[in-house]
């Protein structure tokens, strides 16, 4: 039977009205986050060839692969590539988004482009001072990582997020193993480490969303 003028539509069930919240908020969530949940992911590929190509470099197995210059010319290249990417994707992200959450977010991220700038500036400074050689190394390997593990606590504990804050442990793990392993070694245990941080948070919140 044809439906009476003015009858009103079929009204969902509790179950269904849940049901369809959760549709529309996977779809809201997806459109908020532009692609960049898959950046852990990119820069656990960059990190990994950047400093794998400066161990291929180095004196540890398998020997110099290739002279100096490659690694930096790779490095930059990879380094500068995905702060490209991020940046883009995450103006898209932040697209519409207004109010104190997206200026705290604004100022976190403007934390990280402050601290490097300052820790490059102090490193450089201590070299041009006379710093031994054989510190070079383990200072640049051992303040990287460091200040990037303390950066990623700081974010999981200001955003909540438990996953980002579990990345700053690694990473601080990984200065410390770094610092340990000599020149000889060291960029390979930053190269693996920064792969373990951002792959394993890529591969753990690809699950969640699953």
């Amino acid at each position: 039977m044809a439906r009476m003028a003015g009858e009103s539509s079929p009204q969902l069930s509790a179950r269904e009205s849940l049901e369809l919240i959760d549709r529309e908020s996977a779809v809201v969530a997806k459109r908020l986050q532009g692609g960049s949940e898959h950046l852990p992911g990119m820069w656990a590929v960059l990190w990994f060839l950047a400093f794998g190509a400066w161990h291929l470099a180095g004196e540890g197995w398998p020997g110099p692969v290739f002279p100096l210059w490659v690694p930096g010319v790779v490095m930059t290249v990879l380094i500068v590539t995905g702060v490209v990417v991020s940046a883009v994707v995450g103006m898209r992200s932040g697209k519409g988004v207004r109010g104190a959450s997206s200026r705290a977010g604004a100022m976190y991220g403007f934390s990280w482009t402050l601290s490097y700038a300052a820790l490059v500036t102090v490193n450089l400074l201590l070299m041009a001072k006379g710093l031994p050689e054989e510190f070079i190394g383990p200072l640049w390997a051992g303040t990287t990582m460091g200040l990037a593990g303390a950066l990623c606590l700081a974010g999981g504990a200001m955003f909540r997020d438990t996953l980002f804050y579990g990345t700053g442990v690694v990473f601080l793990v990984t200065a410390v193993g770094a610092v340990l392993a000599g020149m000889d070694y060291q960029s390979a245990v930053m190269a693996f480490g920064g792969f373990l941080a951002f792959g394993g948070s890529w591969l753990i919140e690809r699950r969640r969303g699953r």
